[in-house]
């Protein structure tokens, strides 16, 4: 497996121009040495998180490569691009947010959810002390957000829920973490998951109390999804499926065995390792979130729409689209 960790910027806007007028698809059958295909994972962050532990534990431990994959990861330059990238065929699969699917279907790009990466919608406001979160009472306050579609997408939600709109609060936006900020006193809440941003509170000593936002009436809409090129995908049914199983293959050894996969993935990407323990926490922490029961739901109708109609409702989405033009279940182990 190799990693990369830069894109240019260029080159993907002179991509995007060549895909729009029908450029090449990128991947293909036969890409790699001895009948394997050589793809690119794109993640959903610029930085190293725990999310990728499937990918690098499913290469280390040869799943991919039996299911005829020789694979990439790679970091999009920013966190608006990893659907760019797919679009372009500078990638072929990769993770996302559920929102970046919705906006770029929006947009017209051929790109299609193709699995749950977890099962729920684990987002919401953290607040230290042991007080509960009052989102009426955050009138006038500082919430510190990431510029992601996620958080542009759920934030607006939770507020509505106390009768508050964006205009109500002041945003403070992290270049990296939003959780120094509150641990220093910089912002009154932050918006994050449970699995990274609980987390880093926790492994740093500090006391917190959290509103999900299912419990303030957003959707309970899984926050992250693997995706595809809708394009790529069609022609190469049977690497979709391989890729996925094997992933789920690296979910769950690194499941059985957290304290390696992490060790894995320091060593992979050093920059982030951490001496707190804060990567393991966190990867301990994403694994319920992966499964229901030990299984795998697929996607549905239901769900897509709910979420779907609820940005439609809070003014986030003009229109939507059918369900079917958001997901697919057709490539599933």
């Amino acid at each position: 497996m190799r990693v990369r960790s830069g894109l240019l910027v260029g080159a993907l806007a002179f991509a995007l121009v060549a895909a729009a007028c029908g450029g090449d698809d990128g991947g293909g059958s036969g890409g790699g040495d001895g009948g394997t295909t050589a793809i690119t994972i794109v993640t959903e962050w610029s930085y190293p998180d725990p999310l990728w532990i499937p990918f690098l534990v499913a290469d280390e431990q040869g799943y991919y490569a039996d299911a005829g994959l020789d694979v990439t990861v790679q970091q999009p330059p920013d966190n608006s691009t990893t659907m760019k990238m797919l679009a372009t065929g500078d990638a072929q699969v990769g993770l996302s947010a559920t929102t970046d699917v919705v906006f770029a279907k929006g947009e017209g790009l051929p790109v299609v959810a193709v699995s749950n990466m977890t099962q729920s919608n684990n987002w919401g406001l953290f607040q230290l002390g042991d007080q509960p979160i009052d989102v009426a009472a955050l009138k006038g306050k500082t919430v510190g957000i990431y510029n992601d579609s996620w958080t542009a997408a759920m934030l607006p939600l939770v507020l509505a829920s106390g009768g508050l709109t964006m205009d109500d609060v002041e945003a403070v936006a992290a270049t990296g973490s939003v959780i120094p900020l509150l641990l220093e006193g910089k912002i009154d809440v932050a918006t994050e998951v449970t699995n990274l941003g609980g987390v880093e509170i926790s492994t740093s000593g500090g006391g917190f109390t959290q509103l999900l936002a299912p419990d303030a009436g957003a959707p309970d809409t899984p926050v992250w999804v693997y995706v595809a090129s809708s394009e790529w995908a069609a022609k190469n049914p049977g690497l979709v499926t391989g890729w996925l199983e094997a992933t789920r293959k690296g979910i769950e050894w690194a499941s059985q065995d957290p304290e390696d996969a992490v060790a894995l993935f320091e060593e992979t990407y050093p920059e982030a390792a951490t001496d707190n323990g804060y990567n393991l926490e966190a990867w301990q922490a994403t694994i319920p979130l992966l499964t229901v029961g030990g299984a795998y739901p697929a996607q549905t109708d239901a769900v897509w729409a709910a979420f779907t109609q609820a940005l439609v409702d809070a003014g986030q989405l003009e229109a939507a689209l059918d369900p079917g033009e958001y997901y697919t279940n057709d490539y599933l182990p």
